[in-house]
């Protein structure tokens, strides 16, 4: 049985990058759910809670805090006199108002592009830059997301039930993470073949 497997997987790995795609995937899961469960220990009703983790390293309120604050300048851009309220809501002199929380995040496309950059081949160095540029063109994408709908209530545009901002935010997000995905492989084969040079 083994005989038969062992030249199937090495068929499969001309085709495809086994060692690659099991790195990314155990990461990809890896960072989504310590996500998932760094929020239940850093929330008051939650089974396991650490006092010391919400008030000093609540890294997902820093994200929920940085989105709102960044998505009221971009409001004021427009005319739009809005605050941010319990580091949960961005209302608007009108009261129109948007809640983010964690699906608001873009936590899972954050970890999927980490996940992508740090199974590569390449320097630490190289990976880092990478996640870090990734992570704030996501970020940027999600503040504008959140700019623009609060805009469109308080203007009382029509919002469409069918292609929601969520709908809508995954598609610039993961355009723009596919846009990356090839910039950075571009450049991570051109920063191999150059150390193969040397």
């Amino acid at each position: 049985m083994s005989t038969l497997t062992k030249p199937a997987v090495a068929g499969i790995s001309k085709y495809f990058d086994l060692s690659f795609f099991g790195k990314f995937l155990v990461l990809l899961l890896g960072l989504y759910y310590f996500n998932i469960f760094y929020l239940g220990i850093t929330s008051p009703n939650g089974r396991v809670y650490s006092v010391f983790l919400e008030e000093h390293l609540n890294y997902i309120n820093w994200i929920t805090a940085s989105i709102l604050y960044c998505s009221e300048l971009i409001v004021a851009l427009f005319g739009i006199d809005a605050h941010v309220e319990n580091f949960q809501h961005l209302r608007s002199s009108t009261g129109a108002w948007v809640t983010v929380w964690l699906p608001c995040l873009g936590l899972g496309i954050i970890s999927f592009w980490i996940a992508f950059v740090v199974s590569h081949q390449g320097t630490m160095k190289r990976k880092f830059f990478w996640s870090i540029g990734g992570i704030m063109i996501i970020w940027f994408i999600n503040c504008w997301r959140i700019a623009l709908l609060l805009l469109a209530l308080d203007r009382k545009w029509h919002l469409d039930t069918f292609f929601d901002h969520h709908t809508l935010f995954n598609i610039l997000a993961y355009a723009a993470i596919g846009m990356l995905v090839y910039l950075y492989s571009r450049s991570n084969r051109k920063g191999l073949q150059s150390c193969k040079v040397e």
